[in-house]
């Protein structure tokens, strides 16, 4: 039986989780696409893209047409909108299913809206939402004391939809299912499922890998400038569950610990072999463990520890937020993320914004002026390209 304060934890993190939507919504209208998501927007129009699996683009032109009445970047943005709710729902809801207290629920709600990339992709169309939703789902089933039948039939689509978001679930969901206390025959389920997608997955597997591994240059010093810097950028974006990795590995269920070690392993090893930093949300679902497990950690802290944490954690994702909408802070363009987020219709777009890739001005025309011949060439381009490197007669 649940204790009276219990729903008082729930409703507390459902608030949190209504908050953050309304966020997202605003700030979703008050910017403008970025290069990516207008890369997303061209590819459901003239796809498939061989560097990103399927589901983003179809969940984005399926928005575009069905929200024809809004603004373009609410229609392209609506689902992430919608799967960064759902997947701060999910975290209180697993919190609360391992029996966590209502403080843990409402602290795992915040940190899974308001640290900096979780805010980022709740109003930036990204496959990064859809990813981690899944594997919300992988770690509630892997820790499921009961083991109900129904998980294991609701695992199978969870695994195959996130990995049609991006690729890297296969993998963490699979080692998951190694590591978890269920009979063999239901820890065959997200294999099933991983193998039932395949076909959809191989060109941007490939080109995943080489993406992440595949070393044209390399030397130790640079090497061991990419491990530096994978630390400080996971220290800059998850300092607040740091703090309780120690205790959140040592009692987090085994699946749980294996998802977080091969997240790092494989990130580590991306900056080990390549020499360069690995992106900044390739950690994330190793995070995901940490704010699962570290908000009940952080809710066992004197009041005004936790208290201090949440409204830094707001104050300073808050601050970023202002500066998405209004750029504040004195940062050139070439070391402002956020300066993609604008200047798109003018002139002078910020090609030289961090993480500006070489489809970003014609994404944006085909976006923003309908002049689509560009980005259409590129992506029919880049699939040849991918078949003429993956095909047999391309290793002889």
């Amino acid at each position: 039986m649940l204790s009276p304060r219990r729903p008082a934890g729930s409703a507390a993190a459902l608030a949190i989780a209504a908050v953050g939507a309304a966020v997202h919504l605003v700030v979703a209208g008050a910017t403008e696409l970025s290069p990516d998501e207008a890369y997303y927007l061209a590819a459901s129009r003239f796809g498939p893209i061989p560097d990103h699996p399927p589901l983003l683009p179809w969940l984005v032109g399926l928005s575009d047409r069905a929200l024809a009445a809004l603004p373009l970047e609410l229609r392209v943005r609506a689902p992430a909108v919608l799967v960064s709710l759902a997947c701060t729902l999910a975290v209180a809801a697993l919190l609360r299913r391992q029996g966590a207290s209502p403080r843990a629920q409402a602290l795992g709600a915040l940190l899974a809206t308001w640290l900096p990339l979780p805010m980022a992709g709740g109003f930036i169309a990204t496959p990064d939402g859809p990813a981690l939703l899944a594997l919300v789902a992988v770690l509630a089933w892997s820790a499921d004391a009961e083991r109900r039948p129904w998980a294991t039939l609701l695992v199978g689509p969870a695994v195959a939809l996130g990995a049609l978001a991006k690729v890297v679930v296969v993998p963490l969901a699979l080692v998951a299912a190694l590591f978890c206390g269920r009979p063999w025959r239901e820890r065959a389920v997200p294999f099933v499922a991983a193998a039932a997608v395949t076909p959809w997955l191989l060109p941007s597997l490939r080109f995943q890998l080489r993406h992440a591994y595949a070393a044209p240059a390399w030397s130790p010093g640079g090497a061991a400038a990419a491990v530096g810097a994978f630390v400080g950028a996971a220290a800059l974006l998850w300092w607040p569950v740091l703090p309780t990795v120690r205790g959140t590995l040592a009692g987090a269920p085994r699946a749980w610990r294996a998802v977080a070690l091969a997240t790092t392993a494989l990130v580590l090893a991306s900056a080990l072999v390549r020499g360069v930093p690995p992106e900044p949300n390739w950690w994330t679902p190793a995070a995901l463990v940490l704010i699962v497990g570290g908000a009940s950690a952080m809710a066992a802290w004197p009041r005004r520890a936790w208290l201090g944490v949440a409204v830094a954690v707001v104050g300073l994702t808050g601050a970023a937020l202002v500066h998405a909408v209004r750029p504040w802070l004195p940062l050139a363009t070439r070391a402002d993320p956020t300066a993609r987020l604008h200047g798109w219709r003018t002139a002078d777009p910020p090609l030289n914004s961090p993480g500006v890739g070489p489809y970003a001005a014609a994404s944006e025309r085909c976006a923003y002026t309908g002049s689509c011949d560009e980005i259409a060439f590129f992506i029919k381009s880049l699939k040849a390209n991918s078949e003429a490197l993956t095909s047999p007669s391309a290793n002889h």
